[in-house]
């Protein structure tokens, strides 16, 4: 739920036209249909193009993943 005043990441997908382009030989090819994303409010990905923002921290496991 998007909240004023807190935090949240959103992506704008085109369930119609959403597809990945990566391939071995260009493994960072940008995906087509996802227009624009924001992490913590800010923009990464403007009209489908990288803005260059980095913002956001890694998440990072706690504990075993083993029973």
């Amino acid at each position: 739920m998007l909240t004023p005043g807190r935090r949240g990441d959103v992506a704008l997908v085109d369930p119609d036209t959403v597809a990945d382009r990566a391939t071995y030989a260009q493994p960072t090819a940008l995906a087509i249909g996802i227009d624009d994303v924001e992490v913590a409010g800010v923009p990464v990905l403007a009209g489908g193009e990288l803005t260059g923002a980095t913002p956001g921290s890694a998440a990072r496991r706690t504990g075993s993943a083993r029973p």
